[in-house]
């Protein structure tokens, strides 16, 4: 016999699957708590209790997918010490963010489009509150220190390896179509090696 507590927890990740389904199909606006909870198969006042409104819901959905992005990365930057083998490990959680998940995608385009506060605000809890970004600009500066790489801007040299990464990721059906990829995933399965090689040869001394 199931206890409370797992039949709880059973409840509201069927309640995160289906919305992240209604979100990613009809954005926040047009979502319907309704239909979240016929999706999940919950009364409708379930959703209520556990989450308060269809905003915070919404948020839910949101955090939920970038704290694995946390979790994951935390080990990474916390464990790795080869600049190298750190980025390529980067690239590789983005790239896994993203498998199997065609419904984050659109959520995470309308977000943007919004001028996606729900994001920021997770980002920034996730980057402070593990100083996660401060952990990822010591391992560059200790790379520059080194004579490893050239003498850049550490946030901009950030930032434009999480773009490098997200670009195809979220814009992969409109890039593989103007490019004519034809094999979307072997493409992807390629991309951390190639985004961390391009990355380097940029930033390293020549």
């Amino acid at each position: 016999m199931k206890s409370k507590r797992s039949s709880e927890i059973n409840a509201t990740e069927k309640i995160l699957l289906s919305a992240r389904k209604e979100f990613a199909e009809h954005g926040l606006a047009g979502a319907r708590v309704d239909r979240i909870a016929s999706r999940a198969g919950v009364n409708k006042a379930m959703i209520y209790y556990y989450f308060r409104s269809k905003e915070n819901l919404y948020q839910t959905v949101i955090s939920q997918q970038l704290s694995k992005v946390r979790i994951l990365a935390e080990e990474i930057v916390t464990t790795e010490v080869n600049p190298d083998s750190l980025l390529l490990r980067l690239a590789e959680l983005y790239n896994s963010l993203f498998e199997n998940q065609e419904d984050l995608v659109p959520i995470l385009l309308r977000e943007v489009a919004s001028g996606g506060e729900r994001i920021r605000r997770t980002l920034k809890q996730i980057i402070t509150g593990k100083r996660l970004g401060k952990k990822v600009k010591e391992i560059i500066g200790q790379g520059r220190k080194r004579g490893l790489f050239r003498d850049v801007d550490t946030k901009q040299a950030i930032i434009s390896f999480m773009g490098m990464n997200m670009f195809y990721l979220i814009m992969a059906p409109i890039v593989n179509s103007v490019w004519e990829i034809k094999d979307g995933k072997k493409f992807r399965e390629k991309r951390p090696r190639e985004v961390v090689d391009l990355f380097l040869h940029g930033l390293k001394k020549r």
